[in-house]
């Protein structure tokens, strides 16, 4: 009988925070206020002082409206406190005046990206990159994007271009592996993986994404001991725990696959997947009253759960609920899971 198992690739794919620009020398008297106030504004910013730091700017600004660090400054503070959209207008102020400006290109696209508009970050990376073509941020982040978008290979180029600009780039070897095992590129993610984790051995992440490539490559035991090491790292990754457990099942260790399970639900009480994989766990064990429970609150939190109906209607035939059983097969089938026609055929 198939089962439903989840095996989670991360992408480690994040937005940084907007970095403050150096501070500046006065020139003479006359804009010696204004810098003044916009180094004032800088060591704000780089306590993390944000309100503080956005009256300086604002003083700057009043002082010297030409001030172009100043808005490109302002705007990482605006950024900061979330307000993306006058982040973003100060930003276009900066490029406005400093089109070579590759910060703020780079900058705006967060704020871009932030608000929902993935084309205009794109957009922004590209410029960034335009204006300095060793930005490998901005390759990685464009990259990102791409990844999200499901261009998979655009996001492989992007990553690649980033690791030959920053040789020692953990986060851009791990999402190259994210992108190449989207590919069906598994020796090339696994490869991928394995030196993010060398380069950065405290990434759970990257044990977690090992762990899932080694498991498509048929290595429980290769996939075992990479979960083991992502929860050592990180004892409240429940979706190492989800994805252990899984292997464990794998190995006929349905003990040790439930309590895995347990402390993945422990960790997130929602979690719809862990739920459904322990129900395998102890149908497994024969337990189909507690697996019958498992699936019922696997459907209860995500309605749309395949695979969690074609479990339970599994279940339920177990238990000579016929009636039952073709219900959920049909439900499954009804939300695309392949296999459900093929238990459901003999169903009135």
């Amino acid at each position: 009988m198939k089962r439903s198992l989840l095996f989670l690739i991360l992408l480690s794919f994040a937005f940084i925070s907007a970095r403050a620009q150096d501070t500046v020398v006065a020139k003479g008297v006359d804009d010696q206020k204004a810098e003044k106030l916009y180094n004032e504004g800088i060591k704000l910013f780089d306590s993390k002082e944000y309100s503080s730091a956005l009256v300086k700017f604002n003083e700057a600004i009043t002082a010297e409206p030409t001030f172009e660090k100043a808005y490109y400054n302002r705007g990482s503070v605006k950024y900061e406190l979330k307000d993306y959209a006058g982040a973003i207008t100060d930003f276009d102020k900066s490029v406005e005046m400093n089109a070579s400006n590759d910060k703020a290109f780079f900058s705006r696209a967060q704020a871009k990206y932030a608000m929902g508009n993935k084309v205009g970050a794109i957009e922004d990376y590209t410029k960034a990159i335009g204006a300095n073509t060793s930005y490998a941020q901005a390759y990685y982040y464009r990259g990102g994007i791409y990844f999200e978008n499901a261009e998979y290979q655009k996001a492989s180029d992007d990553f690649t271009k980033a690791i030959s600009l920053k040789s020692d780039y953990a986060y851009a070897y791990n999402d190259r592996g994210s992108a190449k095992k989207m590919l069906e590129d598994y020796k090339g993610a696994k490869a991928d993986y394995e030196q993010a984790a060398k380069l950065d051995p405290s990434l759970a992440f990257v044990f977690n994404n090992l762990g899932s490539i080694k498991k498509k490559l048929d290595d429980n035991a290769g996939a075992l001991e990479d979960y083991t090491a992502a929860i050592k790292i990180d004892p409240d990754y429940y979706l190492a725990y989800n994805n252990r457990g899984t292997v464990k099942i794998e190995q006929n260790d349905y003990k040790g696959a439930v309590e895995d399970f347990d402390q993945a639900i422990k960790l997130k009480s929602d979690y719809a997947y862990a739920y459904n994989n322990r129900g395998n766990a102890k149908y497994k064990q024969k337990d189909y009253t507690g697996a019958l429970v498992d699936y019922n609150k696997a459907i209860e939190l995500d309605a749309s759960y395949g695979y969690a109906f074609l479990n339970r209607g599994i279940t339920k035939e177990m238990m000579r609920d016929a009636k039952g059983a073709c219900e959920d097969w049909k439900k499954a089938a009804a939300l695309g899971v392949s296999n459900a026609e093929t238990y459901s055929k003999n169903c009135k």
